[in-house]
């Protein structure tokens, strides 16, 4: 018998009044579960331009090769997931260069990007274990990353990567084939030129760089090459940083911020990222012991923390890595449950049981608490493994944060060009970045259309506005009044970064 208490207490503004709330308990026996259970907001169909493509791509991969080695992989799982896998390939196809390579907008871009055109290859290869790729498409990539190799290994930085998040702080020459090379191993062997060259590059940085977030990279990669003394070596010095705390263990790049600095007390993406890299290395051993397993299993504790109520984390990017570390951890250490019942009891006569088995391994089950606040105890009994997920959802208003755009609107006046004519009003956006970072993500100017009115036919700015921010864009377009509304409502127009939403 295992057994826990939480105190929940109400939640108030900062007037002090009570703010509606709801506190539900979600219980799984699968550490995946919550995330499989939201698929329709984890396996997204990939949409918008080469880099947010595969974004959209790669989670789509690891959840399919979760489920098909735990042997849980349903028909309706696999024909959404693989159609969207489809989708997604024929899409990064059209920001394919004749030479091979990748970049955001393809060849209007005027040159590939050594990082995507990596992840690309890193992606298309593991998608082959579902889906057709052309082997072409893959070997097209090699070559071109093989021309921009340099004489020490390393890699030329070419081209543009427009997604700020994916921009580390760490040598780009560097970066790049630590991206890609999980990819490369899949079709060369280690005794390749370009594999042997690439590693001797990345071998050259272990004793300098003093990055976790590097490290933590370069320790998988090395994991991935089967080189183990250099990626114990990079562990241990990683170990020397790990944050320890409450039975779990992390790792941040920057001094941990007080709640009242960090947005939704939230931990950066990329600690997220870099802590599932770290964990990834961690699981790469043929065999591990039961030390190491609690090791693990602390750091999953962790990451499992971080999850938002769909199983997902704060942004695609580190949540493609986290799942992809925890279905690696949920391969690894899982252990078929034989039954377990969970007894949520409060100190007002509320109690629910949940039974958990292998029958129901996989169904999100939930309840939701009667009254807040109060004392409620969790008692487990039987044996198997259940991830239990505590929800609280209120509303409240968003703190107000430093801008990270800037926006003006100027709007000409009315005309009509017959008296028969709709109105007609011409609509001027000035935007820029002005945020922390030396320019922004790729980012979205959404204009919501007054009622009645609509663009003027031939404005095609309005189909997709992403725009890669630095310094102040202009944007003039016409609308027009195809229906007379009468009391007219304002519209809004916003501008926020599209991997990053709640900067705007």
């Amino acid at each position: 018998m295992i057994a826990g208490t939480c105190l929940l207490n109400e939640r108030r503004n900062s007037q002090g009044l009570l703010l509606s709330s709801t506190f539900s308990f979600w219980i799984s026996g699968d550490i995946m579960g919550t995330a499989l259970q939201n698929l329709d907001n984890l396996v997204q169909m990939p949409r918008g331009c080469g880099e947010q493509n595969m974004v959209l791509f790669a989670p789509i991969i690891y959840v399919l090769q979760y489920l098909e080695r735990a042997r849980l992989l349903t028909e309706e799982i696999k024909s959404q997931a693989v159609g969207f896998l489809k989708i997604g390939y024929q899409k990064e196809l059209m920001y394919k260069h004749s030479n091979g390579s990748y970049s955001a907008f393809g060849e209007q871009d005027g040159d590939g990007n050594t990082w995507l055109t990596a992840f690309v290859t890193k992606c298309f290869g593991q998608a082959q274990e579902f889906i057709f790729i052309d082997d072409k498409n893959i070997q097209d990539a090699l070559k071109w990353m093989a021309g921009n190799q340099l004489p020490n290994g390393c890699y030329a930085n070419v081209g543009n990567l427009i997604h700020t998040a994916m921009k580390v702080q760490i040598c780009p020459r560097v970066f790049s084939p630590l991206s890609g090379l999980g990819g490369i191993f899949l079709y060369l062997t280690f005794q390749d030129p370009m594999v042997s060259q690439g590693l001797k590059c990345l071998r050259d940085s272990v004793s300098s760089t003093t990055n976790l977030y590097t490290q933590g990279l370069l320790a998988y990669t090395f994991s991935l090459a089967g080189e183990m003394d250099i990626r114990n070596v990079l562990l241990e010095k990683l170990d020397q940083q790990a944050i320890i705390s409450g039975g779990s263990i992390h790792w941040s790049q920057k001094p941990i911020p007080s709640l009242d600095d960090r947005p939704w007390s939230q931990p950066e993406a990329v600690d997220v990222e870099l802590t599932a890299y770290i964990l990834l290395a961690q699981l790469s051993k043929a065999s591990l012991t039961q030390k190491e397993i609690a090791k693990a299993t602390a750091i999953v504790a962790w990451l499992t923390k971080q999850r938002n109520a769909y199983g997902g984390f704060s942004s695609t990017q580190d949540t493609v890595v986290a799942l992809q570390a925890l279905a690696k951890y949920a391969t690894v250490a899982y252990v078929t449950s034989e039954k377990v019942n969970l007894a949520v009891k409060s100190n007002k006569n509320f109690q629910h049981t949940f039974s958990i088995q292998a029958a129901n391994r996989l169904v999100l089950q939930q309840e939701t608490l009667p009254s807040i606040p109060g004392v409620y105890t969790l008692e487990a009994s039987g044996q198997g493994c259940v991830y239990v997920q505590m929800v609280l959802i209120y509303h409240i208003p968003p703190p107000k944060f430093v801008d990270t755009f800037s926006l003006s609107v100027e709007m000409g006046k009315a005309r009509c060009e017959q008296a028969t004519s709709p109105r007609s009003l011409m609509l001027t956006i000035h935007t820029s970045y002005v945020g922390s970072r030396s320019s922004s993500n790729m980012a979205i100017v959404e204009v919501k259309m007054l009622s009645g009115f609509s663009p003027k036919e031939g404005t095609n700015q309005l189909v997709s506005l992403f725009y890669f921010l630095k310094k102040t864009q202009t944007y003039s377009f016409t609308i027009s009044q195809s229906v007379l509304v009468t009391n007219l409502k304002p519209a809004t127009i916003t501008v926020y970064d599209y991997y990053l939403p709640g900067e705007g």
